[in-house]
């Protein structure tokens, strides 16, 4: 009966967790202790792991951190906006998140821990929905304590890749991009895998982003048509790497991830100080984008790509890609065209301009200037204003069938400055009067108004309409449709109205 008394003791010995002062040599194989089931986030509450181990960076700017006190003796906070937390470090408010982990790099690179965990200060939360409308670019099934486990030499979730030559987009089928996202369909990753692990965690289709081509040539500060040749140089002279296979590169969004330190150590210091140093005079420009998509491969210097291509992605012959292609051929001759005479196009996008067509309440667009025979253009034509009972069925009394055959519309147009982005403002004004009263007994006024305020900005700039901000980029339109004291005749009843819109083919 001794017998399994003293192997039972021995056991208990074995058991006995390191020390503090060893846990820095046992993290990365194993945090744990015989199979007992301790999380990181205890172990890091019960000091049995500190700094030396693990080390959580996240870049702030006025984020509110309380999400991540639990991590807080392995938390390093870098603060860039007005009022920063005490035990924080200010930096100055250039180059976004990449100038804070590259900070952080070149000034801990003697001592940096085993294991780091690079982070936004935002929340985190399931995808991304748009600049201040949510999302805290987590894949759905994902958690941010799954980057504090150790994986190999480093831990990316990739969400995305992006085609270098056309800059299209695939996005993967467990990243939402809206908080209206079916969670039945959107399918969950296994955080252990760095890519889809197929079923539902697939990669959806790539998209054409024709905006992104003349955003990065303004931010960059190359002509759009050579941007991909940017692209390849700072692959290969600046990362000094070749470009990925299929010049395809997956990338974390939000730029989350984990490295070893052995892994980041690939890299000398000088390399990330000449990547810091790019950033340092940048408010938001263009490394600061680029250097999202790199983090695989500035993290380190890694031999493989983290995700396999198929065979007719890695030779660029998949359908979306070719049809992104010719799509960011015909936007690129739209921004770069030139004039005969001597005179050649900019790099940058033209002033877009507006023509009114006749009296009717008609308008063309042309978001690239100029009204040549070969300029892209957009009409819009007002149509209609309807009152629409709870059935959708329209109430006569109380709707307007066709505004062209109105006769007391008024036009006005501006040139004004919104978010700091030069913008041309067109207003739409009319005034309506009702002939015929409602048939219910609900006593109402027989006159309205409705004004369309249509603004088409001509640069980039950063908008805040009530509680939400957006990006604009030249020749994107933005409307605001308002009616003052419409006489509805019953409260459940709403307005509807119809705005026809008419392209060129290929445009």
């Amino acid at each position: 009966p001794r017998t399994p008394r003293i192997l039972i003791l021995s056991l208990l010995i074995l058991c006995n967790g390191p020390k503090v002062e060893d846990v820095h040599e046992t993290f990365l194989s194993d945090h744990r202790c015989c199979g007992r089931a301790s999380s990181v986030v205890e172990d890091i509450q019960q000091g049995r792991v500190n700094k030396k181990n693990l080390e959580v960076v996240l870049a702030q700017y006025n984020e509110d951190l309380s999400w991540s006190d639990k991590f807080a003796p392995v938390r390093t906070v870098y603060c860039k906006g007005a009022s920063c937390p005490n035990d924080s470090t200010r930096l100055p408010n250039v180059g976004r998140e990449g100038h804070t982990f590259l900070w952080h790099l070149v000034n801990h690179y003697d001592d940096l821990a085993d294991w780091t965990v690079f982070s936004q200060a935002e929340e985190p939360s399931e995808g991304y929905f748009g600049k201040g409308r949510g999302g805290g670019h987590l894949l759905k099934g994902v958690t941010f304590e799954d980057y504090l486990e150790p994986h190999g030499d480093s831990k990316f979730l990739m969400s995305s890749k992006v085609h270098l030559p056309t800059l299209a987009h695939s996005l993967r089928s467990t990243f939402k991009v809206s908080p209206d996202d079916d969670d039945e369909f959107l399918g969950t990753s296994d955080p252990s895998h760095t890519c889809p692990a197929g079923g539902m965690d697939a990669w959806g289709p790539y998209k054409a982003q024709l905006w992104l081509s003349d955003f990065l040539s303004q931010k960059c500060g190359v002509e759009t048509a050579a941007i991909s040749e940017a692209l390849r140089v700072f692959w290969e002279d600046t990362l000094d790497m070749p470009l990925p296979p299929g010049n395809v590169v997956h990338f974390s969004q939000g730029a989350r991830f984990a490295v070893s330190r052995e892994r980041l150590h690939q890299r000398p210091r000088s390399f990330y100080e000449s990547l810091l140093s790019m950033l340092e005079s940048e408010d938001d420009g263009c490394f600061s984008y680029i250097y999202e998509w790199a983090w695989y491969y500035i993290a380190g210097k890694p031999v493989e790509a983290p995700c396999q291509l198929d065979g007719q992605e890695a030779t660029g012959d998949l359908e979306e890609l070719e049809s992104a292609e010719r799509a960011l051929s015909r936007w690129t001759d739209n921004q770069q065209g030139g004039v005969s005479g001597g005179i050649s196009g900019g790099g940058t996008a033209k002033t877009p301009e507006i023509e009114f067509v006749g009296k009717a309440p008609k308008l063309k667009i042309y978001p690239n200037g100029g009204k040549a025979a070969n300029s892209s253009w957009m009409m819009l034509t007002f149509g209609k204003i309807q009152e629409v009972d709870e059935d959708g069925k329209a109430v006569s009394a109380r709707s307007i069938n066709s505004l062209a055959s109105e006769k007391d519309i008024t036009w006005s147009q501006v040139d004004m400055t919104i978010g700091g982005a030069a913008a041309q403002v067109v207003t739409m004004t009319l005034p309506v009067e009702f002939k015929q009263s409602c048939k219910g007994d609900l006593a109402q006024p027989d006159s309205s108004s409705v004004t369309v305020e249509i603004v088409l900005f001509s640069e980039y700039a950063t908008i805040t309409y009530g509680s939400e901000t957006f990006e604009v980029s030249p020749g994107q339109l933005k409307f605001n449709i308002e009616s003052e004291s419409w006489p509805f005749c019953a409260t459940t009843d709403s307005l509807k109205f119809t705005l026809d819109i008419k392209m060129p083919s290929g445009s």
